[in-house]
């Protein structure tokens, strides 16, 4: 990475440091940059690997039970077109 770069990188992120933090930052997005490079360069053709290990989709059952008391709930909360209204999200 180049000086000029590097202190471009450093006023946008508004960072302010010494010089001996200057130096090890530098080293650090350096070997950063270097290890991305490194990933670009393999070759990954083919399907991807979403799911490398196959696990089986366990779904339990729905039952349907009617809440026992829907007149009550009814006559204390915020009825429209006979439907129960919850609050904004």
């Amino acid at each position: 990475m180049q000086d000029k770069e590097f202190d471009r990188l450093l006023k946008i992120t508004r960072l302010r440091v010494s010089d001996e933090e200057r130096v090890q930052i530098k080293k650090d997005f350096e070997q950063v940059i270097a290890y991305f490079d490194e990933l670009s360069s393999i070759e990954a053709s083919g399907e991807p690997a979403y799911h490398p290990v196959e696990v089986p989709g366990r779904l339990r059952e729905d039952t349907v039970r009617p809440f026992a008391d829907t007149e009550s709930l009814k006559k204390r909360s915020k009825t429209s077109n006979g439907y129960i209204v919850g609050p904004k999200l």
